[in-house]
């Protein structure tokens, strides 16, 4: 079975508790005491997604994702390394809001 196969190998990714979707969608993302700057959302799921952006971002920071058509999200920095990060959502998205940006912006 691919789940057990997955725990054993013990990656980070492999143990996310919730199935990320991968996409390819342009994003903005602003903080408090910063202006928007433009991100690249490649994975996406309920309660977080995964980025690229060119801006530097400190793990921890308050930040509102602005995706396309859907109102400013409240989330977090789970982590930022080499002009990739992940953040993790205050609330989570409905399932159908992720599964739409899935079918819109699946992977390049």
């Amino acid at each position: 079975m691919r789940l057990t196969a997955s725990l054993e190998r013990g990656s980070a990714y492999d143990r996310r508790q919730f199935v990320r979707r991968p996409v390819n969608i342009g994003a903005g993302l602003a903080g408090n005491d910063r202006p928007a700057s433009s991100i690249i959302l490649f994975d996406l799921s309920t309660h977080g997604c995964g980025f690229e952006a060119t801006s530097h971002l400190e793990t921890g920071a308050r930040v509102w994702l602005k995706l396309p058509g859907l109102e400013s999200w409240p989330a977090q920095i789970a982590w930022a390394e080499d002009g990739r990060g992940g953040l993790q959502f205050d609330r989570p998205l409905h399932i159908s809001v992720v599964e739409r940006y899935a079918r819109m912006g699946g992977p390049a």
